[in-house]
């Protein structure tokens, strides 16, 4: 209405201003009067600017009006793609005047009521606003996770408060879920590594601490490599380009190093890691250390074979000595009957090669039939000088005898006739191979063990004799000089025990046993006792310091 009546007045000024324009212009026709023309225009002036005035207002008036309808569309588009996305989206959203009791737990609802009371009053917040996890409670009366943030405003003078609601029952059963995964990785017995495409650890739990003796900070961000062995980088190398490809290298036996040095069997998994694109990004590694497994495996498998040519041995040994026992006899008949000198050389000839065959069938049956040990305590050096005195008749000229025991006695549990017997063939086996230099013999008290260590500057041994020098009827002694059976039945006493023989060797410098004992020996392993592989190792022979003694000293 207001617009009407502005453009009616409008009209009738138009109209009036045009008829007294039109008379005046009639009148100045006829004849001019200045006078009269300068009265007309002063009386159309106002006129004419309260038209122009009526006509800016109109104008300002109808801009305005159109911008209010734009601003008024505006706020109805707003409102009603707010009211759109408040009806589509999963979260809740809730207005109210007053605290959030209606949908928290009874338990929460007293410390809830104190701290909103307290920022009504202070304005001060005891948690932030956005984001906070809490628990709902539903309709049917039990508990949910939620997420909740919070607003406030003010409105026809009254606080309000607005609050957006967002179940996380799902994402919270996930992080639980990735939890539970991550403990179960972390507590796990077995090695469980991640690392990158280019061998780089990046994880590292507890069951690595273990098995490798490295902790998760000296172990992350190192290569891979630090736990290979240098002749298993080949096989590193090949399992690192088979996981680029995207393949797996299941459960296959290798050797690992651990911090100490020590080299472990282990059992290993490796499997690559791939992101939500499919694309290989990284590794995980399943590795269980098989140490003790392997070395179960072997000493049954080795078990098993001593004993099967344990009676293979006692079995041609029993075959051959009625033989022998009748050549031995005919012969000593045919010697008592003559008196040729080169019959009785050549009945000494066969003699000599029976007794040898004789010595060869009595160590068959000490091998087939091992017997029972007899164990005592004894004083271990005084077993050593003994064997050291009855050994002494293997002892070539010019090489000496270093001896080196300690001040007092070394008291141990042990069956002194295999302990002997053991030392004396090392001490044979290193004379011979000594033709000049120093055997030296000195024992050694470690943390669970006793060692006996004899070390010789003979001819040593290569890599590959090493590997096979304990077993039975391996020699490398000329034909007729050996059966391959002394080191054989040596490390087999010492085993019985509880204990092992070590060997270290360099060619052209010589040779080291170490022949190891239990300090306790128990009538029974138990899985507490202390394993021989976890003693002290021998290192390469050295080269003894002359001490002055004579061939003969013992």
């Amino acid at each position: 209405m207001r617009a009407i009546a502005l453009w009616l007045v409008v009209g009738g000024l138009s109209v009036l201003f045009a008829i007294i324009a039109v008379a005046v212009a009639l009148a100045q026709i006829r004849a001019f009067q200045p006078t009269t023309l300068g009265v007309a225009l002063l009386f159309l002036a106002p006129i004419g600017g309260a038209l122009a005035a009526i006509v800016l207002y109109a104008r300002g008036l109808g801009r305005a009006k159109l911008e209010r309808t734009q601003a008024v569309e505006a706020a109805r588009g707003s409102e009603s793609g707010f009211r759109t996305v408040a009806a589509t989206m999963a979260d809740g959203i809730l207005t109210i005047d007053h605290e959030l009791t209606e949908i928290m737990p009874e338990r929460f609802r007293p410390r809830h009521l104190s701290a909103f009371r307290r920022y009504l009053e202070t304005g001060e917040k005891h948690v932030a606003w956005q984001g906070i996890d809490f628990s709902g409670r539903h309709k049917a009366g039990h508990e949910i996770p939620i997420e909740v943030s919070l607003g406030e405003y003010s409105a026809g003078g009254r606080r309000l408060f607005i609050g957006v609601v967002r179940d996380v029952t799902e994402r919270t059963r996930a992080r639980e879920a990735q939890a539970a995964l991550a403990a179960i990785v972390e507590n796990s017995d077995d090695a469980i590594i991640g690392k990158t495409l280019d061998g780089r650890i990046t994880s590292w739990n507890r069951g690595a601490e273990r098995m490798y003796g490295y902790t998760a900070s000296e172990a992350i961000g190192q290569p891979i490599s630090l736990l290979v062995p240098e002749d298993r980088r080949e096989e590193l190398a090949q399992v690192m380009e088979r996981l680029r490809r995207g393949e797996a290298a299941h459960h296959f036996e290798t050797t690992r190093l651990r911090k100490d040095g020590r080299k472990i069997d282990a059992a290993i998994t490796i499997s690559p890691i791939r992101d939500a694109s499919g694309r290989v990004v990284g590794a995980a590694t399943i590795a269980r250390d098989v140490t003790d497994q392997t070395e179960l495996q072997r000493r049954v498998l080795e078990s098993e074979r001593w004993g099967s040519m344990g009676r293979i041995a006692s079995f041609v040994a029993h075959e051959i000595n009625t033989p022998l026992t009748n050549i031995s006899l005919l012969t000593a008949s045919i010697a008592r009957r003559t008196q040729d000198p080169d019959i009785q050389t050549r009945l000494g000839k066969i003699t000599a090669q029976g007794k040898i065959a004789a010595s060869i069938t009595a160590e068959l049956l000490k091998f087939g039939k091992p017997g029972t040990l007899n164990v005592v305590d004894v004083d271990l050096t005084e077993i050593v000088r003994a064997a050291v005195e009855q050994a002494e008749v293997y002892r070539k000229d010019g090489v000496a005898s270093r001896l080196e025991l300690g001040d007092g006695p070394v008291p141990c549990r042990a069956d002194p006739l295999r302990i002997q017997e053991v030392l004396v063939n090392l001490l044979k086996n290193a004379y011979e191979a000594t033709s000049k230099g120093t055997v030296r013999v000195r024992t050694e008290e470690q943390r669970d063990f006793l060692a006996v260590i004899i070390s010789d500057t003979g001819t040593g041994m290569p890599p590959d004799v090493q590997k096979r020098i304990f077993e039975p009827f391996f020699t490398t002694k000329k034909k007729g000089e050996g059966t391959g059976l002394g080191l054989a039945l040596s490390k087999n006493f010492i085993v019985a025990h509880g204990g092992d023989i070590l060997v270290a060797s360099v060619e052209g410098k010589g040779s080291s046993f170490t022949v190891l004992l239990p300090r306790n020996l128990q009538s029974s392993p138990t899985p507490e006792a202390p394993r021989p592989e976890n003693a002290d190792r021998p290192g390469p022979p050295q080269m003894p310091a002359r001490v002055g003694l004579s061939p003969g000293s013992p």
